[in-house]
Parts: C-alpha cells; sequence; structure tokens
C-alpha cells in the first residue's frame, strides 16, 4: 500500500481517504438497512386496511411494531397522531410530515456517497494528467533513451486513474441500490397511507 502511495504522487493519498470514507459510508448504511429496515412483510397493506376500518386501533399498532422498518414506524405515527386529533382532517399534510422525518434518516450520508462516485474519477484523472506532464518534462529534459525516465510519470498516471475507478464503482452501485429501497419505501408508504386514509374518511 505504501509503495503505491508513494508511486502516485500526492493525488493517491486524496484519493486513499476518499476510499477510507466511502468504505465507512457503505458498511454503516448497508448494516443500517440490513438490520433495522426489514422489507415489508406482502400481507401488511391487507391486515393494517382492514384493522382500521373496523376501529382495532391497537391490532394496527401492533402490526407496525412487527414490520420493524420505516414504513411501519411511519403508519403507526400517522395512526396514533391522527387518534389523538380526532378532528384533524389534514391528513396529506400529516403523512408528507412524517414521512420526510423518517425517510431523512435513511437518507442519511448518502448524499456523500454520490460525491465521492463522481469526484473520484475525476481526481484520478487529474492525476493520470499531471502524472503524463511529469512524463513528458522528464522525456525533455533526459531524452528518451532510458524508459526508466518516463515510467515514473506513467505509473502516476495509471495508478490514479485506476484508484479512482476503483472507488468510485462500489460508490455508484451502493448509492443507486439504497436510493431505489428508499424510492419504494416511498412508494409502499404513499400507497399504505393512501388507503388508510380513504377508509378514515369514509367513518
Amino acid at each position: 500500500m505504501s509503495y503505491y502511495l508513494k508511486v502516485g504522487g500526492p493525488l493517491m493519498w486524496v484519493l486513499f481517504g476518499l476510499s477510507v470514507l466511502s468504505l465507512t459510508i457503505i458498511l454503516e448504511r448497508v448494516f443500517y438497512f440490513f438490520f433495522r429496515e426489514k422489507y415489508l412483510k406482502k400481507t401488511f397493506k391487507s391486515e393494517i386496511i382492514y384493522a382500521v376500518s373496523n376501529n382495532r386501533m391497537e391490532v394496527a399498532n401492533k402490526l407496525c411494531d412487527r414490520e420493524k422498518n420505516t414504513i411501519g414506524a411511519t403508519v403507526k405515527e400517522f395512526l396514533i397522531r391522527f387518534d389523538e386529533n380526532g378532528d384533524f382532517y389534514h391528513f396529506d399534510q400529516l403523512v408528507k410530515e412524517i414521512a420526510m422525518e423518517r425517510i431523512s434518516l435513511l437518507e442519511k450520508r448518502l448524499y456523500i456517497l454520490g460525491i465521492i462516485g463522481y469526484i473520484a474519477p475525476m481526481i484520478g484523472l487529474l492525476g493520470t494528467v499531471t502524472g503524463m506532464i511529469h512524463a513528458f518534462r522528464n522525456l525533455a529534459t533526459y531524452g528518451a533513451g532510458d524508459p526508466a525516465v518516463v515510467a515514473n510519470g506513467i505509473s502516476q498516471a495509471l495508478l490514479t486513474t485506476a484508484a479512482g475507478l476503483s472507488i468510485a464503482i462500489p460508490a455508484i452501485v451502493v448509492y443507486n441500490f439504497l436510493n431505489k429501497r428508499i424510492e419504494q419505501v416511498e412508494e409502499d408508504i404513499d400507497k399504505i397511507t393512501t388507503n388508510l386514509i380513504n377508509v378514515i374518511r369514509k367513518k
């Protein structure tokens, strides 16, 4: 590792720092989603609608607790706040307020992965450009008789490019995967709460 950092030049240290930051965020977010954001059970929607339709709010709350995810927590908070404020008619705004607070926990630090995925290849490309400039400067100064004259510059150029791409690819993959998961959560919240709101308004 120290060899590559030395050969790659100063920008390799920048890329190394980005790789550590990216790996830390990826591991933290993956563990968070794995342990605290379980997939929604297929029967949850029908069960929660049936419970609310029959005024079985305790059963509805237990169904939400069973889910262990943002959808269950959002629906439960909506049912509690609606139940506490029986004259509250702006249900859509209430759901949006609760959902925004819950979704923000899922989105935490994801934007940093997006930034790293974007700038890491740029930094790698910058390393390529500076490495080639260094190589051609040596070539102009010492001539082309000895291949070692340009070897260091070319090594720096290749290493930084490879490092930038190696950092960016997993960052972008995880960023897009988790964002897709968040979009699905938002869609499920919207579908379930819309049905619940219609049921409540008909009572």
